[in-house]
């Protein structure tokens, strides 16, 4: 078993906590921003701590100039997915983002990286649809209806592409853990003059926050560790089996959502998610 599979395997299953987390913290009616505010910020910390005591981290000039666009878009695009994520169940909203997530950004890879593909991966792709249908609809008869949250986790998908495809491309000469502290903390940055900026609608006082911190500090645990494995594996491995792995990620989620988070279980959404994974497996071949 190869090692980057492994940093996968481990990474996209601690990021899974991470985002059962993030779903507690929307549930509980936090403010999208002061908790993307918070979380960039830990991860930034943690990873850098991390980095510093283990790994002789370096962060240069260069290196945040390089990280500057990546940071903009996962501030923006994790705002927005948390907002939708306030309205919609986690085990709904997960694997559909996810499996759109991978399916195209796996196309990219093949246009823009020039990666390989085969027949197999086509028919994973087809597979990955039929599992979308099946996590959207609310019974197996009935046509699943695109409503303004699910509109808007199709939006961010080209942000959620050029990311990826941005991540992959630098990572062929910046080292993982300290591209991944560059981008987390210019994201934080971004956020606070935002906050300052937009501070009567946001409103992220000393109390509003310190209920939200010790929820926010185990997230980012998880996030941090769950950015240095996938990072690393990044490094090691094309995109197009990488980013696949992400079906991981939606069981979990999906698990976690039902036994911690109280949401209902729908069968069918659970084949569907196990189909997602299998298609996504496909594509990685």
């Amino acid at each position: 078993m190869e090692l980057w599979f492994i940093f996968c395997v481990l990474g996209y299953m601690i990021g899974a906590i991470s985002g059962i987390l993030d779903k507690y913290m929307m549930n509980q009616r936090y403010h999208p921003v002061t908790t993307v505010l918070l979380r960039t910020l830990f991860n930034g910390l943690i990873l850098g701590i991390t980095g510093l005591l283990f790994l002789n981290l370096r962060i240069t000039a260069s290196l945040l100039l390089l990280a500057a666009i990546p940071a903009f878009l996962l501030a923006v695009s994790f705002v927005i997915y948390l907002r939708v994520l306030q309205r919609k169940n986690a085990s709904e909203i997960q694997p559909f983002s996810q499996s759109l997530d991978v399916l195209f950004i796996f196309l990219a890879s093949v246009v823009f990286l020039h990666e390989i593909v085969i027949l197999v991966n086509y028919i994973g792709i087809l597979i990955i649809f039929f599992g979308i249908y099946l996590v959207l609809a609310e019974h197996i008869t009935k046509l699943p209806r695109l409503d303004r949250s699910l509109l808007i986790i199709v939006a961010l998908v080209p942000i959620d592409i050029i990311y990826a495809l941005l991540i992959k491309t630098f990572l062929g000469t910046a080292e993982p853990i300290a591209l991944a502290v560059s981008i987390y903390l210019l994201a934080f940055f971004m956020l606070a003059v935002v906050s300052l900026l937009f501070r009567q609608q946001i409103r992220p006082t000393s109390a509003s926050l310190k209920p939200q911190l010790h929820i926010v500090l185990v997230a980012s645990l998880c996030a941090a560790a769950s950015a240095a494995f996938l990072y690393t594996a990044l490094s090691q491995a094309n995109a197009s089996k990488v980013y696949p792995m992400a079906g991981v990620s939606s069981i979990m989620v999906f698990l976690l959502a039902t036994l911690f988070l109280k949401e209902k279980f729908y069968r069918h959404r659970f084949i569907g998610t196990l189909i997602v994974v299998l298609g996504i497996y496909l594509i990685s071949l």
